[in-house]
Order: C-alpha cells, then sequence, then structure tokens
C-alpha cells in the first residue's frame, strides 16, 4: 500500500516559531536583568546570596594564638609564677543601647552595680569599698562624658572564671567581660621583691616590670603564633580555601635555686620579727656552703605579688640595701691575723676605751697615752662597759671593738686589714645572673673611718657580698660564690638552655686557719658571755658572729640615737658546715629579742639539704630517718595504682594523708616518688573521683595549701603569714575547679 505524503502546514509552522521566540526572549531579558540587577546590589536575584562578599569583597583574617609567659619555679618546681585565664569587666553606658526585645542592655544603677561587682572582687570590707568607689567613678565618669562604655579600672581586671560566673548570676544589665590572662602567684608573699611582677602593655601583653620577671622578660616572653585564612566582606572564612597556621610558642620556665618550704619558714620568721620587734626592716639569706646555692633569701616590709597593695618597700633588701654590719666584720680581722701567723689568742689587751691617733702615713693606731689635738677618736666597747685586761680570744667572744684596735695597730696593719678584705671580695660587684645588686661602698677618706672599718662601722656592704666573703671562714678558705637561678628550660622540651654551675674563687685563708676560726666562732655560741649565747639550740650545734651596728639617719646627717642593726652570721652544723645564713632586723630593740625565729630558718634549712640530724638520730634498714620527735621517709611511687594498694604501701608510715576526690585511683601525688617527707607535713593524694570536698585546713601551712589548690585548681588568697587560722570554704563543702578560696595565716 502506498504511504500518504504528510503535508507541511506554513501557517502553524510559523505560529509556534514565533512562540518559542517570545519564550527565549523573556528568558534572555530575565538573565539581562538578573545580571544588572547583581552588579547593581551584589544581591543574585534568584537565590539572594551575596555574590560580591565572596568576589569583589574577599580578603583574609588574621588571629592571634597567645603564647603562655613561662613558668617561675623553685629548685623542686614548684610553681611560683604562672599565666592562669582570667576576664577584665566591661560597662556599657550608653542609654540608647537597647536590643531586639526592648531589654535595656547599659548600666542602669550606678551605684548598685558598683556595690555588687565589689561583693565579687573581695570579701575584705576595706578593699571591698576601694573597689566600689572606683567602679562607681569609672561609670559615672562615662556617663557624663557621654561614652558609649567604659572599662571599670583595676579592681575589676583579672577577674577569675568564678569570679565572673557570680557577677553573671547577678543578672546586671550593661555588663561583658573581655577574656584576658593574668599573671598569678600562687604563694602570695615569697621573695616578692626578688621575683617581682608583671603588667600591661598597650596590646595587653604582659611584660616584666620588676624583679627576676623584668630580668628575664625576654626569656620569659613567648611568641605569639597565628591563624590566617581568606575571608568574605563579612570576615567569614571561605570554604574550600587554605588556613595557614603558625603555633604559638611559650616562653621558658626559670628555676630558681630557692626551696620552698625554707623560703615560708624565712618569710614567717621574718613577719614574726618585724612584729615583735616593731622593726623598720627585716632580712635573711640562707646558702648552701658547698655549692653557693641561695635556699631562701627574703626581706621584708614585703608585699602580696597577686594584689600588690600597699607596696612600701620595692628593694631586694638582701641584694640592694648596703649597710654597716657592725662586729661581724671582725671575723675578717681575726681571720687575717691569724693567716698572717702574727695571732696569739692568750695575748692580751686592755679593754673598755681606746684612743686613736694616726702614724707618719696617716693610718690610725691605738695609743692611750694620746692627749688633745693628737687623738683623731676613741673606740668604747658596746654599751660604755669595761671588761679589763681579757685575751683577744675573750674579745672575739665578747665583741670587743678595742680588740680590734689592738689588733691592727700591734699584730696585723690596718694595710694588711684592708688588702684582707679586698681578698675577701667583700666590696666586689657581685654580678648574680638574675640578681638586681647595690654594692657597698669601702671608705678610706679618714684614718679614723679605716680604724672603724675593723668593727664594721664606716663601710658598708650588701648581705650577698657578706656571705661570700664568709663563705671562706665556714668552709675551706676558698670563696664559693652564690647564685640564685638554677636553669633555665625550654617550656616544651624541658631541655635547658641555662644550667649554673658552682664557681669557686680563690684561696683567700689557709684551711687551717678557717678551722681555727670556726673553733672561735663556736665558743662565740657556747660561752655564756658569748654575744651568740642566746642562739644556742638545743638539737643543731652551729658557729656565728653577732653584730650591733649603728643606722645612719639622713634626717639628722648622723647615727640614730636610738634604732641599731641587730644581726648574726651563722654556719652549721659545727663539726661540718652546710648551710650559712645571715639572719638581721634594724629596731630600737636590739638587746632584748627572741632568737626562736632565727632557729626556724636554722631547722628548715638543714631539712632541705636533708642534713637536719640530733644525737639521737638512728637510719632503719627501710631508708627511714628517725630522731626522738622527727620521722622522715622516702615516698614511693603511687601514681596509677588502687587506693588499696596505696594504703599497704604507706603502711606504717606515720604520715599525714590527705586523699582528694571520692575517686578509686591516685592520679597525682605530693610529695613526688623519690622525695622525703616527714611525720610533720601533710602528703597529698589526687584520685580520679569527680566529687571533691574541702577539708579542715586549720594548722595547714602555706605551702599544703598551696599543694591542695593546684591539684584541685582553687584560686587561693592568702591573708597574714604563719600556719592556717581561718578558710572562707567551710570544711565538707564540696568544691569545683577555678571557685575561690580565703585563706587566713596566723
Amino acid at each position: 500500500m502506498k504511504a500518504k505524503r504528510k503535508v507541511l502546514n506554513f501557517k502553524k509552522s510559523v505560529k509556534t516559531t514565533g512562540r518559542i521566540g517570545i519564550v527565549m526572549g523573556i528568558i534572555v531579558s530575565l538573565v539581562v536583568a538578573n545580571v544588572l540587577f547583581t552588579m547593581i546590589t551584589g544581591v543574585h536575584l534568584r537565590s539572594g546570596e551575596n555574590v560580591l562578599a565572596h568576589k569583589s569583597g574577599s580578603g583574609s583574617s588574621t588571629e592571634t594564638i597567645v603564647a603562655n609567659r613561662g613558668y617561675i619555679r623553685d629548685f623542686k618546681g614548684e610553681i611560683i609564677a604562672q599565666d592562669v585565664e582570667s576576664y577584665d569587666v566591661i560597662a556599657y553606658v550608653d542609654k540608647s543601647r537597647i536590643n531586639a526585645t526592648k531589654k535595656l542592655v547599659y548600666v542602669v544603677d550606678a551605684d548598685d552595680t558598683a556595690r555588687k561587682l565589689a561583693e565579687v572582687i573581695s570579701a575584705d570590707p576595706e578593699t571591698q569599698e576601694k573597689a566600689y568607689q572606683d567602679i562607681l567613678n569609672k561609670i559615672t565618669e562615662a556617663q557624663a562624658a557621654g561614652q558609649y562604655q567604659t572599662n571599670l579600672g583595676s579592681y575589676s581586671r583579672n577577674l577569675t572564671a568564678d569570679q565572673k560566673k557570680r557577677i553573671e548570676e547577678l543578672e546586671l544589665p550593661g555588663l561583658d567581660f573581655e577574656k584576658s590572662v593574668a599573671r598569678a602567684y600562687p604563694t602570695g608573699h615569697f621573695a616578692s621583691q626578688l621575683v617581682g611582677y608583671t603588667n600591661y602593655d598597650d596590646d595587653r601583653n604582659l611584660y616584666g616590670v620588676s624583679g627576676l620577671e623584668a630580668y628575664f622578660n625576654k626569656e620569659l616572653t613567648g611568641k605569639n603564633g597565628q591563624v590566617s585564612y581568606q575571608t568574605d566582606s563579612e570576615n567569614n572564612r571561605l570554604p574550600d580555601t587554605q588556613k595557614y597556621v603558625r603555633l604559638a610558642e611559650n616562653g621558658n620556665d626559670v628555676w630558681l635555686t630557692i626551696d620552698y618550704d625554707t623560703q615560708l619558714a624565712t618569710e614567717k620568721a621574718l613577719a614574726d620579727t618585724m612584729e615583735s620587734n616593731k622593726a623598720k626592716y627585716a632580712w635573711c639569706i640562707v646558702m648552701d656552703i658547698k655549692t653557693g646555692r641561695i635556699i631562701a633569701q627574703a626581706g621584708y616590709p614585703t608585699f602580696d605579688l597577686n594584689t600588690r597593695e600597699n607596696i612600701t618597700n620595692s628593694l631586694n633588701v638582701p641584694s640592694e640595701f648596703p649597710f654597716e654590719v657592725g662586729s661581724v666584720m671582725k671575723t675578717f680581722v681575726y681571720a687575717a691575723a691569724m693567716n698572717e701567723g702574727k695571732y696569739v689568742g692568750s695575748d692580751t689587751f686592755k679593754s673598755g676605751t681606746a684612743i686613736i691617733g694616726q702614724n707618719e702615713n696617716g693610718l690610725p693606731v691605738r695609743n692611750d697615752s694620746l692627749t688633745g689635738a693628737q687623738v683623731i677618736g676613741t673606740v668604747s666597747d658596746a654599751l660604755g662597759k669595761d671588761n679589763g685586761i681579757v685575751t683577744f680570744d675573750q674579745g672575739f667572744i665578747y665583741s670587743l671593738n678595742t680588740g680590734i684596735a689592738s689588733l691592727i695597730t700591734n699584730y696585723i696593719s690596718p694595710t694588711t686589714m684592708i688588702e684582707y678584705m679586698k681578698k675577701f671580695k667583700l666590696f666586689e660587684p657581685l654580678n648574680i645572673y638574675g640578681l638586681n645588686e647595690v654594692d657597698g661602698t669601702l671608705n678610706e677618706n679618714h684614718p679614723f673611718d679605716i680604724m672603724s672599718l675593723g668593727f664594721g662601722q664606716a663601710s658598708t656592704v650588701n648581705t650577698y657580698q657578706l656571705l661570700r666573703a664568709t663563705s671562706a671562714i665556714v668552709g675551706d678558705g676558698t670563696i664559693v660564690e652564690p647564685y640564685i637561678v638554677e636553669k633555665i628550660t625550654d617550656s616544651t622540651t624541658g631541655e635547658a638552655t641555662y644550667q649554673a654551675e658552682t664557681k669557686k674563687g680563690e684561696r683567700v685563708i689557709s684551711e687551717a686557719t678557717a678551722k681555727q676560726m670556726q673553733h672561735l666562732m663556736q665558743q662565740v655560741v657556747e660561752d655564756e658571755r658569748g654575744t651568740a649565747s642566746q642562739y644556742k639550740m638545743s638539737d643543731v650545734k652551729i658557729i656565728a658572729k653577732t653584730g650591733t651596728g649603728q643606722m645612719y639617719d639622713p634626717e639628722i646627717k648622723g647615727y640614730s640615737p636610738s634604732y641599731y642593726t641587730s644581726g648574726v652570721i651563722a654556719a652549721a652544723p659545727a663539726d661540718d658546715p652546710q648551710i650559712l645564713i645571715y639572719y638581721g632586723f634594724q629596731s630600737e630593740n636590739f638587746r632584748f629579742y627572741s632568737t626562736d625565729f632565727f632557729k626556724d630558718i636554722v631547722r628548715e634549712s638543714l631539712q632541705s639539704l636533708n642534713k637536719y640530724t640530733e644525737s639521737s638520730n638512728q637510719t632503719t634498714e627501710n631508708n627511714v630517718q628517725v630522731t626522738d620527735n622527727y620521722v622522715e621517709y622516702t615516698m614511693p611511687s603511687l601514681v596509677n595504682h588502687s587506693l588499696d594498694y596505696v594504703n599497704r604501701k604507706l603502711d606504717g608510715f606515720k604520715i599525714k594523708k590527705q586523699v582528694i576526690g571520692d575517686g578509686t585511683t591516685v592520679i597525682e601525688q605530693f610529695p613526688l616518688e623519690g622525695e622525703k617527707v616527714s611525720n610533720a607535713q601533710n602528703t597529698f593524694l589526687l584520685t580520679d573521683g569527680a566529687n571533691i570536698t574541702m577539708p579542715d585546713m586549720n594548722g595547714w601551712s602555706r605551702r599544703d595549701v598551696s599543694v591542695f589548690a593546684n591539684m584541685t585548681g582553687l584560686n587561693v588568697t592568702f591573708t597574714n603569714s604563719g600556719n592556717v587560722s581561718g578558710q572562707s570554704i567551710a570544711p565538707g563543702s564540696a568544691i569545683v575547679k577555678g571557685a575561690n578560696l580565703e585563706v587566713e595565716l596566723k
């Protein structure tokens, strides 16, 4: 069958083509319109997406990763200074600041806001009132000036996470927080002038202002890191773009030679000395004779490194306070005479008063027959007491100035005395790494000043210079250089970038002379008439020389008629000295004062070196050191062991265990494995339990509280010094990390 041929309808085809053309025209028009609209507005017509944000407005953003400042630690690693997260309060004061729900989001009641903030900032009424006034003034001044927002001053800076939470719970309108980093000092009063403190620069970066914080600012300061990435015009990161990260490098850690416990004992002793004697100043240094390592050093008045309120003394007294040491200086004159082979201890001299003139070379001499213009001065013994005819040994034991006048006239010359003073490096700079110092001055301007040098007047030294010189006498005749920084380590790797070493100077005197002087210094303590007899201890034999020095008063341009420096240079144990101590204070009470504070320092110092022993000591086969009232153990490894295991391991240890948390496994211990712990100390065992309750801290040492706070994350502040007499969190209360604990010491 033949197929039919389809005939094209030309009119219908034209009509269809026209319709297609109209549709295409509409589509083209829409595309063009969309392009034009997007070009003008930057917004895609159909999707509503801001395409310019991804194209013409694209850029990059950089965020800073803040590096932590390095730690300052004691010899065993206890933290003295560290960075902690903190918060600064800011206030919005512009009354136009109202949110979408019509809620006021500016400070409505300035007085109420200031009062409630002050109550959170401090529990101390006096500090509260200062904070309240400061905050109120900041708010009202900002309101009057028409500002939009303001910071609220120093009291509202560096708040803890717990304080931030408590402020947020008050729901005060118009407040906000800026996250920051603060420098914290867990120990508070702890070699404050030596350690120093930090402040913020204009970019809110911490920098050292004083002390070690300033001296090692470069080493302690870290290098901030960065995160960089591409962003749109609204600063959002563009997808599928590369992010560049440079990690922060934290600052190095500075490790001191200071022993935590000995330092705390020294702080308490000096605080008690200040109070007991109504002293202007009190200070002390403890040095390991064998190495030169400074075990403790402090000067009072001091201040809390965290609050830095009422700073009346910014000097590190042991190194920056040259003074006239008094009769301590006689030690070097006697040592010079012995070493020159000129000393005869049984020879005698007339005590009481000595008349001083000068020879043809302008040097001072004793000549009791001089009169009138021939006399350049008179030397008297303390309190005008006349002991008659005495031996030179007795002259040292009784500390008679007239004996010095006779020694440098008839046995050694004033020139020889000065030569030895210089050999002992009494007036030379120390150049101790990390230590700011003010050196003493040798005064040779007048013959009588030279004579006065022999008994510690007219010329000055600082205490570090005095200890360095004395190290030769209580040692083997060789000077040992003191040092205060043990090492500096990389905070990431722990690798030491600096490590201290013992440095010894030249031999100044023979070992025989040193032993002879040590024997004489022991008699100063053991003889009932010796000037150091009040320092005699029942449990430790010491050697010592006291010194009572006149104090120059700049107001009257002469010596004070009532204030004196009372001090003692001592070493222990007497038969083989390990520690060297200078302890002194300036007060009107220079005759009848307690020496118990000094004795506490001696005991703690020897204990820190494991050298504290008594005649009844015995060592058991279990490595336990025992005395009549004192038992010392070596701590085993307890971390990652169950409490049952720990209790069995410590069975027989007569120690005070403080178990922290309700867990079953120990995750941290103090003291650490291999360290010593005594029956007088607390032992802390942190478990893996989440629930922690507050113990009764009554009677605890400041160190114990700091250890507990570090383990549990508490922010602790101390009032006064001594042992715990009160705590702000009641025993048995649940505690959380970041909470504030205020502890009163007595």
